[in-house]
């Protein structure tokens, strides 16, 4: 059954991570690639496994498994590598036809379990991760997910999505600030537009900044300014002041940049997001 997929969309590159069992000539490797000369097989019929790791974090949209000869099967995904955590995003099912595209509704993943039940034996020529990669997403951005998701789903057509380039963003950029930003992440559904535009902010033209303010204040004593600093500190309003131990509660209501009246995020320096 041919599924039509979302321009933005792709299969994604992952690895096989674990498996229960595999049989010496039919390794869990083959179902890596689409050659249905070989496929990955247990010799054996039941309750059986496969985990999935993907290369990079991602939204995942879809699950392609080309079929060989499981005949039930349950799938679960997860961001981290703590399969009590697991998601279910297909309960467990009959594998009714050789070729099966189950939909994920964007699900942040980074790793994929597939349950075989039963089998004749359990065997599967190949499957496929599909879905958008969010470099650095972690279970401490799932607030922020939450939030951006449903404006995400919404513009499914458009590889350029806005609200996606933003979560993109804020975990590419903000990851090795996570532990700053511990407390904005916590309290993120308390005031999630005011955060979201918080996050925003910080993720993008003040970026550069901020990493470069962390740098000096990693090699250089206090107050030893150069001319670079000053060139880059002159890209700011002269009122606003960036911790340079980078304190996000401090930064954010010395800033004149959050235009709370008018709800609107400036986040790229070709871009702005209103909600």
């Amino acid at each position: 059954m041919e599924v039509e997929l979302e321009p933005r969309v792709k299969a994604l590159p992952f690895k096989v991570k674990a498996t229960s069992r595999e049989s010496p000539s039919q390794k869990a490797l083959h179902v890596l690639d689409t050659d249905l000369r070989t496929h990955w097989s247990t010799a054996t019929n039941t309750k059986e496994w496969i985990l999935l790791e993907l290369d990079e974090p991602c939204l995942l949209s879809h699950i392609r498994i080309y079929n060989k000869s499981v005949l039930e099967w349950e799938i679960a995904v997860g961001l981290r590598y703590k399969p009590e955590t697991f998601q279910k995003v297909r309960p467990r099912c009959e594998a009714p036809r050789r070729d099966m595209t189950y939909p994920t509704s964007y699900t942040p993943c980074r790793y994929v379990r597939i349950s075989c039940l039963r089998g004749n034996p359990i065997a599967i020529f190949f499957v496929q991760l599909i879905g958008v990669s969010v470099p650095g997403l972690e279970a401490e951005f799932q607030p922020v997910v939450n939030y951006l998701l449903p404006h995400i789903l919404s513009h499914k057509q458009d590889p350029h999505d806005i609200h996606l380039q933003l979560l993109q963003d804020v975990t590419s950029r903000l990851l090795v600030f996570l532990p700053q930003l511990e407390t904005d992440l916590s309290s993120f559904p308390d005031n999630p537009e005011s955060n979201l535009r918080f996050l925003a902010m910080v993720a993008g033209p003040l970026y550069p900044i901020l990493h470069v303010v962390n740098e000096r204040t990693n090699s250089k004593p206090p107050g030893n300014i150069t001319d670079l600093d000053v060139s880059k500190s002159s890209q700011l309003s002269p009122t606003l002041t960036v911790s340079s131990n980078f304190e996000p509660r401090r930064s954010r209501s010395a800033s004149p940049l959050i235009l709370s009246p008018y709800r609107a995020i400036v986040f790229r320096p070709d871009a702005i997001l209103c909600f």
